[in-house]
């Protein structure tokens, strides 16, 4: 097979088969939403955010925030470029980019989204990890913007694990019952310390991933 038939399969094929599977197990999810009123406010006043969440809790939110002009970043790889493929099909804008590979000028093109009008979301610990590692892109990203930090995280009554996976990534099993959980505002100012607020962040991401756990009753190893 040829590269380039390859990677035709891979854009077109495979990634119409995954956003049909992502909206079919979504579809079938019990969604409990927990604080998004919080949300709500912040979006109807007009000031902008920034969703924060782990990596491996990504899955629920790709359907559930389709609607709220949001900018994200993918990395500058093949798994990026059908990641990106995929989450097109939902709404979504894109910049290419990442911690290792042409982060500088991603999170720079974040910056200018959001100061133009966009929301933004990442997951404070990709692409790589490790895993419950808050970077320092998220909060470089508040102080160029004047936008606020909501953290997020999810959870599922029944789900796979990918064990092997460094973020252990979860996959909800259909007709599971799941919670989307939003913690209170994280406001970053200019001169404020970045590794105080990276904890401030990386506190309350624990605090609501053991919380969204404790109300699906999901018992994680």
């Amino acid at each position: 097979m040829s590269i380039s038939k390859s990677k035709f399969i891979r854009k077109y094929f495979l990634s119409n088969i995954a956003y049909l599977l992502i909206r079919t197990i979504t579809f079938s999810l019990r969604i409990k939403y927990i604080n998004k009123e919080l949300v709500d406010e912040i979006l109807r006043s007009g000031k902008k955010i920034i969703f924060a969440f782990w990596h491996q809790r990504q899955f629920l939110l790709v359907n559930s925030h389709k609607r709220m002009n949001i900018l994200l970043m993918t990395s500058i790889s093949d798994d990026g470029e059908f990641q990106t493929e995929v989450l097109s099909k939902f709404g979504y804008n894109f910049v290419r980019g990442s911690s290792t590979k042409g982060g500088v000028g991603a999170l720079k093109a974040i910056v200018r989204g959001i100061n133009q009008g966009s929301n933004a979301a990442i997951a404070v610990d990709g692409p790589r990890g490790p895993i419950y590692e808050v970077k320092d892109g998220i909060i470089f990203m508040a102080k160029m913007t004047d936008s606020c930090i909501i953290p997020v995280s999810t959870s599922s009554s029944s789900c796979f694990i990918f064990k092997k996976a460094w973020d252990r990534y979860i996959l909800p099993l259909p007709l599971s019952k799941c919670v989307i959980i939003y913690g209170s505002p994280l406001i970053v100012k200019r001169d404020d310390d970045n590794d105080k607020k990276r904890q401030e962040l990386k506190t309350e991401l624990d605090r609501l991933t053991a919380e969204a756990d404790r109300v699906v009753g999901l018992i994680s190893d």
